[in-house]
């Protein structure tokens, strides 16, 4: 008589599954400057040719690059994984095409909640460090808002798609689920969200300002690692962070953010 097997868990945070994560997040963290800074490298044939602003908000140069770069990034961190980690689809999870519809659908409606959560935060940590510096401090502009053309084709292609995939693969599919699986969620979702928030702190603006964005960053990694853990899937989360951006894309077009 064979041995008797229990049935996997429902869900990736049980510790000795086979779905526990093989990278450490040292691991995944070399992998993606390195992927990242090739990414950067790639992109250079084109800089002479469209000579982006590097002092102000993005424009529509710096966005098309930002795609590139994106998609070479990605590109790299999945042929790594392929080689050090093949079992990484699933590890990272990935609806199947019967619930695809419904997760994007989920993810984007729980997207417009910490689109909410973030607006509060945003708010408060706002409040907070124009009364201990008596400054004025407002969440500096990422987008130039006067794009048209083919500069705000490449703003919605960035902000939509280029981004949140490879956001989200970075920060909860690598990173925070090579955390969550072995210490818990809280510690992955801090982990994470503290280096989501300091990655928005690369964002061209005076010092109190790109502080307040990066720390209503942290929230924001919060909420969409707390999707990814929710729906157990990183297409969900992609989805929330696609119709926060997307939210954002609209107020600018409309004239309501500036």
């Amino acid at each position: 008589m064979s041995a008797y097997v229990p049935p996997r868990p429902d869900g990736p945070y049980v510790e000795d599954t086979p779905t526990k994560a093989t990278w450490r997040w040292w691991e995944a963290l070399i992998a993606v400057l390195l992927a990242w800074l090739a990414g950067g490298l790639a992109t250079l044939p084109l800089l002479a040719l469209l000579e982006p602003d590097a002092t102000g908000p993005i424009g529509g140069e710096g966005l098309f690059l930002g795609i590139v770069s994106n998609t070479v990034t990605m590109a790299l961190l999945i042929a790594w994984l392929g080689r050090a980690h093949p079992a990484w689809a699933e590890i990272i999870g990935w609806p199947d095409r019967s619930r695809f519809v419904r997760e994007l659908a989920v993810g984007a409606g729980l997207g417009i909640l910490v689109r909410i959560a973030s607006a509060i935060v945003a708010t408060a940590v706002v409040f907070v460090l124009r009364g201990a510096s008596d400054k004025p401090v407002d969440l500096p502009a990422q987008i130039d808002p006067d794009l048209a053309g083919w500069s705000l084709v490449s703003f919605a292609i960035f902000a939509v798609i280029a981004a949140p995939l490879l956001e989200e693969f970075v920060f909860r599919g690598l990173l925070f689920r090579s955390i969550a699986d072995r210490s818990g969620f809280w510690v992955g979702a801090i982990v994470s969200a503290v280096a989501f928030g300091a990655f928005h702190l690369l964002t061209p603006g005076d010092g109190l300002d790109v502080l307040a964005l990066g720390i209503t960053h942290v929230g924001t990694g919060l909420g969409l690692a707390w999707i990814y853990w929710r729906r157990k899937n990183l297409l969900a989360s992609i989805g929330g962070h696609a119709v926060f951006n997307l939210i954002a894309v609209v107020s600018i077009i409309a004239g309501w953010e500036a």
